[in-house]
């Protein structure tokens, strides 16, 4: 049996494990869960070139310290690159067989999930399709099982004023109206309003 260790990111909150290998995280393909760990490890090199440019700056060795800053940039900037990679194999792979008005956010990081439902909403009006499914999930891949894109689709929702229905692992929003706002523009399943 291979060896078992987690990675665990506060910026983006998810955790992969290593098991022989092989990276995995609730049906992600390796090849996006292995270019999260390499962003990862990007992340890590360009928070240690940041610390030691800030050191070299503080002794007054300002040279080394702006060569230092630059790889930093650097390193965040193939670590987006990375992350973007990984983003759209994860997103093609839970959306690959569903239809327009039905979205899968499983796997991607809160901001990436908020990317592609804003593509998603504009794609559904261009095309006149009157109800979009959210699948959110409810948190079981998240650390300590607390979910993470729910609750930012449902303020981007709210803040977009759009007329919605919650569930436990997903949302339906309801194109069909003018979505202005009003007091029940998010409703759960027991007809209840959330403002």
């Amino acid at each position: 049996m291979g060896n078992l260790l987690s990675f665990t990111n506060n910026d983006d909150n998810s955790t992969l494990s290593n098991t022989s290998g092989s990276f995995l995280q609730s049906g992600i393909p390796s090849k996006a869960a292995s270019l999260r760990c390499e962003a990862r490890q990007l992340m890590f090199e360009a928070k240690a070139a940041s610390q030691q440019s800030q050191y070299e700056y503080h002794y007054g060795n300002k040279s080394q310290a702006k060569v230092l800053s630059t790889k930093k940039n650097h390193l965040y900037k193939q670590m987006g690159e990375k992350n973007q990679q990984a983003a759209r194999l994860i997103f093609e792979h839970f959306n690959r067989d569903r239809s327009y008005n039905v979205i899968d956010l499983h796997g991607l990081y809160v901001n990436e999930a908020l990317e592609y439902l804003e593509h998603r909403l504009a794609i559904c009006r261009s095309e006149n399709i009157l109800k979009l499914t959210v699948i959110t999930g409810m948190g079981n891949n998240s650390p300590n099982k607390i979910a993470k894109i729910k609750p930012q689709v449902e303020k981007f929702v709210r803040e977009n004023c759009l007329k919605v229905t919650g569930y436990s692992g997903h949302i339906e929003i309801d194109l069909s109206t003018n979505n202005e706002p009003t007091a029940g523009s998010y409703q759960n399943t027991n007809g209840c309003i959330i403002l």
